[in-house]
């Protein structure tokens, strides 16, 4: 692996500082747990496996991780989620964040195949002490889907059920939209449908694009959208509990009607519902901004306000 020799150095760090924690982990018993692909593609199969490398060899557990998602499975079992025609040709830790690098053959993955597998990888290398983030590079450059990059990735990132093997699913989610007035917000109950591992906290921001005219059986007459509506979600990261939402420049193109404090909690409410996020930090094209229309401190993070929540609504069944 080429750049391996770069990050021992980090990699040394963070083990030591691992070793201050004191915690027992699932590494420190030797046993972690491999996602395999199913055969039929519909979910993932998982196998238990016992780790050769010492419980504080951060690099020797990653790169036998890697092997069994790589080649390693039982015959007749579940596939592994690295084909074998994609190469792995490095992996960097700096800090909690792991940098997994593929062959060019990557890109030959799409749709729900590559989501699956995805999955799959970071479930198993988050199971790793130490290592709270995961980001995917092909050929030194940023995994891009749809023209966008995918960035950190953790468990969470994914909201597929791995004991499910529905490709579609269903979630009670909590939207905000404004009322009326364009002076407070309506909490919006409804169900989301979603296929597969697609990342929540994005379906939940471009649902707040869409409007609540986009929402099945919902009485909207009292209700106005908040976010402007050419806006493009660039990136979503959630890390250490805060959520990194990038956005377009369109979205400093601000609805007439409805107060800019309006429009930012309508976003930092409805993520906050997430069980991992209690903030939002919010970026215009990569860049901070200190002022959002008349929403001050736009460049801090943002916690959760419900001051101007006023009674909710629900779409009817």
């Amino acid at each position: 692996m080429k750049r391996l020799l770069y990050g021992i150095l980090l990699v040394l760090w963070t083990v030591f500082l691992g070793s201050c924690s004191g915690e027992t982990t699932e590494s420190e018993a030797g046993r972690y747990s491999i996602y395999y692909l199913e055969p039929d593609g519909t979910g993932f199969i998982k196998e238990e496996y016992e780790i050769k490398s010492q419980p504080r060899d951060t690099v020797g557990i990653l790169t036998e991780l890697l092997e069994q998602l790589h080649t390693g499975v039982r015959e007749g079992a579940g596939i592994p989620p690295i084909e074998s025609a994609i190469e792995v040709t490095d992996f960097q830790i700096q800090e909690t964040q792991l940098s997994v690098y593929f062959s060019a053959a990557y890109q030959n993955i799409n749709g729900l195949d590559e989501i699956l597998s995805r999955a799959a990888i970071v479930k198993t290398l988050c199971q790793v002490s130490g290592i709270d983030y995961v980001e995917f590079y092909v050929e030194d450059q940023p995994l891009m889907l749809s023209g966008k990059a995918v960035g950190l990735m953790n468990s969470d990132s994914f909201i597929d059920n791995l004991n499910e093997r529905e490709r579609e699913q269903s979630k009670q989610v909590t939207l905000y939209f404004s009322d009326e007035s364009g002076q407070q917000l309506v909490e919006v109950y409804t169900e989301l449908t979603y296929d597969a591992a697609q990342p929540l906290a994005r379906l939940l921001v471009e649902k707040l694009i869409a409007g609540p005219e986009r929402i099945e059986n919902l009485n909207v007459s009292a209700l106005l959208p908040t976010v402007p509506p050419n806006t493009v979600v660039n990136s979503i990261t959630i890390r250490d509990n805060i959520c990194y939402v990038d956005v377009s420049r369109e979205f400093m193109e601000l609805l007439t009607n409805v107060k800019s404090d309006i429009v930012v909690y309508s976003i930092v409410n409805t993520l906050c519902e997430l069980s991992n996020v209690n903030r939002v930090q919010f970026s215009i094209e990569g860049e901070q901004q200190e002022k959002y229309g008349e929403t001050t401190g736009f460049n801090a993070p943002f916690e959760r306000n419900l001051d101007l929540v006023v009674a909710g609504t629900g779409a009817e069944g």
